[in-house]
């Protein structure tokens, strides 16, 4: 059963709904959570860190804006996790209005330093655990006719990316072109599709790391329990797509400048459309 809190609480935008955020014990997922538990939200914390899980829960409760939030180990990686994330959610909170899809791993360095056991490490969880828990709540969602999902990227994966970047992006690019298609499937029943693109210049997406052929102290692992100043403000652009829908949404709008203009608004596809 989800952690309840007992004292009345101050209601917001979202109160009412249910949000999953998939990856947010820690960093950047993490303040995701708390950015919808302050609009009102039930919050579903899924990970694969069960104490930084259970520490975000009571940081949550602790804020007084929410009457419920929940830890769901979970491994993205997994067919059978994903589905009884999905399924508990349910379950627990009765619905599933928003997905946030925020797990995932880093991997830099030169690409000649890069094995394919890497790209394959690196994949299993960027590409197919977000493949994995978009599909399986789209079902849900189609059934009542309302829903957003959110998948984050890299802004490189957009655009221009940097030389150690380029496997990280690639997974990424992939999430990007996964994430339209999905806009596309299921416009017009009622689901909003989000594809936020989170800053350069900040925190990654994933915190797991693998470094080919680099520096240790080239690019410091953040904190998974403090995230830096200012990624609070990272998160508004998440609340604001979540009322105000819409595809493309930057972390920083300053980074938009350096996107091509080929992420527009998908369009739904029908049968025998080419």
């Amino acid at each position: 059963m989800p952690a309840v809190a007992d004292d009345p609480l101050a209601r917001g935008a979202l109160t009412g709904r249910v949000a999953v955020v998939v990856g947010g014990a820690s960093g950047l997922g993490r303040t995701v959570a708390k950015a919808v538990a302050r609009q009102g939200a039930r919050v579903v914390i899924a990970d694969f860190d069960a104490e930084r899980m259970e520490r975000t829960v009571e940081e949550i409760l602790e804020m007084g804006t929410t009457d419920a939030a929940h830890a769901l180990p979970t491994d993205v990686r997994s067919d059978s996790s994903v589905r009884s994330l999905v399924n508990d959610a349910i379950t627990t909170m009765g619905q599933v209005d928003i997905l946030v899809n925020m797990a995932g791993v880093l991997l830099e360095g030169p690409l000649d330093r890069i094995k394919t056991s890497d790209w394959k490490w690196m994949l299993e969880t960027n590409v197919l655990g977000t493949v994995r828990t978009t599909m399986a709540v789209v079902p849900h969602m189609t059934e009542r006719g309302s829903g957003h999902i959110v998948n984050a990227v890299p802004v490189g994966s957009l655009g221009k990316t940097s030389p150690h970047d380029v496997a990280y992006d690639s997974g990424y690019a992939a999430v990007a072109t996964f994430t339209y298609g999905v806009a596309a499937l299921t416009a017009g029943r009622g689901i909003h599709v989000t594809l936020y693109a989170t800053p350069s210049s900040g925190p990654r997406v994933g915190q797991n790391t693998r470094k080919r052929g680099m520096g240790r102290l080239l690019h410091p692992t953040d904190d998974l329990e403090e995230p830096r100043a200012g990624t609070d403000q990272l998160a508004d652009s998440v609340i604001d797509a979540l009322h105000h829908p819409r595809f493309l949404v930057f972390a920083d709008p300053a980074d938009a400048a350096a996107v091509p203009d080929r992420w527009g608004e998908p369009q739904r596809v029908t049968a025998g459309s080419k």
